[in-house]
């Protein structure tokens, strides 16, 4: 059944607003007017917001309405003609909805609109050369739509109905690219996906001898799943298990891994395949970095902390006694498959920890994202798969987005790391195994945004925000116990050090962000953690 946004596009007259109540009314969706929507919302008139903010000002306000309601379910969004000038909203609208472009002639736009008095972009002596331009101009962001129709000639009933049969044949898988160039690969999203892997493999050209490290845990569950499928496509299967836990996530373990590739026959034709969790998928893509100096892999998280981050963006790594991650490689995967369904065998305490993570994209870089956490949190600790959908694909357009601009983090891409520093210094502090990851980053957070507000880059409204939606998703942000000198220690040898400084992402308000320089002393004062 259809449940995500249908996003109605096209140049104005070309009768989204018409079209859009009756296709709406047919689905039993919801209709958004998005430019109606934006009116409300401010209190002023299109022609008002234009000549207060100028246009840059009203395609701001756009965006922000767009996202909310895409984060919606079984919406139909009628889009003022503007919306797609924004690459970022083509790509929020393609990959969270289904786009259909309406067309139509200038002859019969010009007619639709003779009498308008709404339209700020259609008035004044010259307005139906402008226009004419414009609709050039906007034309090729109009063809990355899913569907376009023409209106010319039909009424709106027959191109509601047109547009609806047309939905029917669509595959509602959710797929999002990661633009790197040489390295760029999809991240698919669906429930029920695992049987199809090999033919996904297959069809990027990963055919030959296949390695599946996993743990016994998810071995349990997935692993013949994953083999058969991957058999049926022609390739020969080694299950490799690791132990389960982030203290195997080590040199002892990984030469483990590299005797168990040697022995069965891995070479650089062959491809790795990581089946599991954050460090299942960290340990096996360092393995596949540096095996024959590089064989490619493909990414299957089964947790939603590595579903949400880890599995996206290329780091693999594996940890040292004297910190988490210092060892390791920016290695691209081919695929990230993700399967929803794996999500209902992961233990409650798991799931929960992977929350934090999906809290972090919302405190650093999208405040409607973290407003609908808080509308949605019943429904995503209940794991409604399409609502667990959009959040997972959300997170993986933020990281996705970051990591185009920064994939090695020089720069923009430090931002996800923030709560992990403190994070990862009481997860080091208090010995692997005490907390899990997202029970760290939870702490972590919490910390960061008093430490914010202290410096005075966020208020304690935010603050107290922030903490109750870690509450919401019963997320303790209550530090353990853990001696100074080894929070010390830890933030000292942390992988952020650089000239004896950390850079310490804050939170800006909620949604965004700004980087400080720190000692490792002043951050533990700041933290308030000296005794």
């Amino acid at each position: 059944m259809l449940e995500r946004p249908v996003v109605l596009t096209g140049f104005m007259g070309c009768g989204k607003s018409s079209v859009g109540r009756v296709l709406a009314a047919s689905l039993g969706f919801s209709l958004v007017d998005l430019d109606a929507k934006i009116v409300a919302e401010a209190g002023k008139t299109i022609h008002e917001i234009f000549a207060e903010r100028g246009e840059s000002g009203f395609r701001v306000l756009e965006s922000e309405c767009l996202e909310r309601e895409l984060l919606k379910d079984r919406v139909v969004i009628a889009c003022g003609g503007g919306v797609v000038i924004s690459a970022a909203n083509r790509r929020l609208m393609r990959e969270l909805g289904f786009v259909v472009n309406l067309t139509a002639s200038f002859t019969t736009i010009l007619a639709r609109l003779k009498d308008a008095t709404d339209r700020p972009l259609f008035c004044g002596e010259d307005a139906s050369d402008r226009a004419l331009e414009l609709m050039k101009q906007r034309e090729p962001y109009y063809q990355e739509a899913d569907i376009r129709i023409d209106t010319d000639c039909k009424s709106v009933e027959d191109v509601a109905a047109e547009i609806q049969n047309l939905l029917e044949g669509l595959p509602d898988m959710r797929v999002l690219n990661v633009h790197l160039a040489d390295h760029s690969y999809d991240i698919l999203i669906d429930h029920g996906s695992l049987s199809a892997l090999g033919q996904r493999c297959a069809e990027i050209r990963l055919i030959g001898n296949a390695a599946v490290i996993t743990n016994p845990t998810v071995a349990a569950f997935y692993a013949d799943t994953v083999a058969s499928s991957l058999k049926a496509a022609g390739n020969n299967v080694t299950v490799i298990e690791i132990p389960d836990g982030e203290e195997y996530k080590n040199a002892t373990t990984l030469n483990s891994v590299y005797d168990a590739l040697i022995e069965a026959g891995i070479d650089r034709k062959s491809f790795i395949v990581a089946l599991g969790g954050g460090v299942v998928g960290d340990l096996a893509g360092f393995a596949a970095a540096t095996f024959l100096r590089g064989i490619p892999f493909v990414q299957v998280p089964t947790t939603l902390l590595a579903q949400v981050d880890s599995s996206v963006g290329g780091k693999t790594a594996i940890d040292h006694p004297r910190g988490k991650n210092l060892i390791g490689a920016f290695y691209q995967p081919k695929l990230v498959l993700i399967d929803t369904d794996t999500l209902k065998t992961l233990p409650e305490r798991e799931y929960r920890a992977g929350l934090a993570e999906v809290v972090k994209y919302g405190v650093i870089c999208d405040l409607p994202f973290f407003e609908i956490l808080e509308k949605e949190c019943s429904a995503i600790q209940a794991m409604d798969q399409n609502v667990l959908q959009k959040v997972i694909l959300r997170c993986c357009q933020l990281k996705a987005q970051i990591v185009e601009q920064d994939e090695k983090e020089s720069g923009l891409r430090a931002i996800l790391n923030y709560g992990h520093t403190l994070g990862h210094a009481y997860e080091t502090g208090a010995g692997y195994g005490t907390l899990v990851h997202g029970e760290a980053v939870a702490i972590g957070i919490a910390l960061a945004a008093h430490i914010s507000m202290s410096l005075g880059h966020c208020s304690s409204d935010d603050v107290a925000r922030i903490e109750a939606l870690l509450n919401a998703f019963k997320l303790s942000f209550e530090p353990p116990a853990v001696e100074r000198h080894l929070l010390l220690n830890a933030l000292t040898t942390d992988k952020k050090v650089a000239g004896g400084t950390i850079s310490f992402i804050c939170n800006s308000g909620i949604g965004g962000h700004i980087i400080e320089k720190f000692l490792p002393e002043q951050l533990i004062a700041l933290a308030g953690l000296e005794v």
